[in-house]
Parts: C-alpha cells; structure tokens; sequence
C-alpha cells in the first residue's frame, strides 16, 4: 500500500511539469515518433575496393528527444532506421532475414517560422550500425553516419521530412572489409512540444 501511495504522490507531483512541457510552443521538451517509406544502396568494399552493390527498400522509422532553445531552434537525440529484407549466408543456409541501418546520435532543427506551418532544414552525426535485430546469430557492426534533410511541419505537431542518411560501418568480423549506405528516407512524423 505504500508502494501505491508512493507513486500516485509522484504522478501528482511531476504531472504539472509534462503537463507545461507540452505548451504548443517547439521551445522547451519536445519528443517525436514518425515512419515512412526508404530506398537505400548498400556498397560491399574489401581493402578500398567495391565488391558488392545492393539496392534495397522498406519501411523507414523515426525517433528523437530533446530540447528546443527557441520555437525555431532545437536540439535532440535522434535515432532513425531504414529496415529491409535480404538474403543471409550462415555459412550452412541461405535464408531472408530482417536488417536495420541507422544512426544514433545528435540532431538538430532551424525552423524558418516560429509557428506552423513551417519549413525547416535538420541535420544529424553519430554513430552508424547496422544490426539483424530479430535474428540473434547475426552480430551488429558500427561505424559512423550523418544525416540531412529538409521537412515542412503543414500544421502543429505534424512534419513530413525528406532525409538522406550516409553511413560508413566496419566489419567487426573480417578486417579490411566495410560496408557503406546511403538512404533516402521519406517519413511523417508526430512530435509532442
């Protein structure tokens, strides 16, 4: 019963302060989700050289958490993903299996009006993975990414954003052999300010 009294006195203390974080004003916290659709090259090198190209598609998926300075200026953790199907070699089979490619790291927005609608230029760096994440025989490499793009917010809360995200992952498993994308990520997205 305690426990209970606990958090339900938690809950009445810190509901005031979501409550005036989300104001409809872009300064202050601000979170977002979004999915869409990707198109992505993949580049096989070995030593420098190309081996391998592929072209995939999927879904393209979207998350950030930050803070906004100003209504036109914010910045966030980012983490967004272009997952595809293609084939996998164990070394005994060759089966389909589910890949994500992505970037984790600092983004930011410049807005060019305070308020909705608005178009707006963003930009990420961070670290680049690519991972297997239903698949657990398949071990995940990193390496480094970047992201730009341009979106336009048509009413409060709701952009639609045109992104091209780089990455340059290194094998962890084979020396000398990595692996770069480039993505063109389209998505709509919903973010809480």
């Amino acid at each position: 019963m305690n426990s209970l009294r606990m958090l339900l006195t938690a809950c009445v203390l810190v509901a005031p302060s979501f409550a005036a974080a989300f104001d409809n004003e872009r300064s202050g916290f601000m979170l977002g989700i979004g999915a869409g659709l990707h198109t992505i090259g993949l580049d096989f090198n070995y030593n420098g050289v190309t081996i391998a190209s592929d072209s995939e598609s999927g879904i393209a998926t979207s998350f950030r958490i930050g803070w906004g300075f100003t209504d036109q200026f914010s910045l966030y953790y980012v983490r967004n993903a272009s997952w595809y199907r293609a084939p996998y070699f164990d070394g005994i089979s060759l089966y389909d299996t589910t890949f994500a490619v992505g970037i984790m790291g600092v983004g930011g927005t410049y807005y060019f009006s305070p308020s909705a609608p608005s178009a707006y230029f963003l930009g990420a760096l961070g670290l680049g993975d690519i991972s297997a994440p239903f698949d657990s025989d398949i071990d995940s490499d990193t390496g480094i990414a970047y992201m730009l793009g341009v979106g336009y917010e048509f009413v409060t809360h709701v952009p639609v954003e045109l992104l091209f995200l780089s990455t340059d992952i290194e094998s962890s498993d084979l020396s000398g052999f990595n692996m770069q994308t480039s993505s063109v990520l389209l998505t709509v997205n919903y973010l809480w300010y």
